[in-house]
């Protein structure tokens, strides 16, 4: 996984911790191919991970919320979904149902 940390102030280091640890406690590998930074544009801390259809992300304002996202290949249309409670399995469920309606 690569995470370029030197460009981050300490709160972006703070999130990007907070969403690695949210990716093992789901019982995601993060040990392998994947990228974690923040977006300029909009100031979101994201990690993204090659094994999963989906990216975990915390917005730069709030309580520290951590967000799936899934990114329809075909269009670009963003789903978003707050990961709180979920299950692993069940975000790939939800992943597979959006992809099933985009066919």
């Amino acid at each position: 996984m690569e995470i370029n940390v030197e460009k981050m102030d300490a709160n972006e280091k703070r999130k990007i911790n907070l969403l690695l640890n949210k990716a093992r406690n789901l019982g995601m590998d993060t040990s392998g191919y994947g990228h974690g930074a923040v977006n300029q544009s909009s100031g979101n801390v994201w990690v993204w991970l090659e094994d999963y259809p989906f990216t975990l992300y915390i917005p730069p304002c709030g309580d520290d919320d951590i967000y799936a996202v899934w990114i329809d290949p075909y269009d670009g249309e963003e789903h978003e979904v707050l990961v709180q409670s979920k299950t692993l399995a069940q975000l790939i469920a939800w992943c597979d149902s959006l992809e099933t309606e985009e066919d």
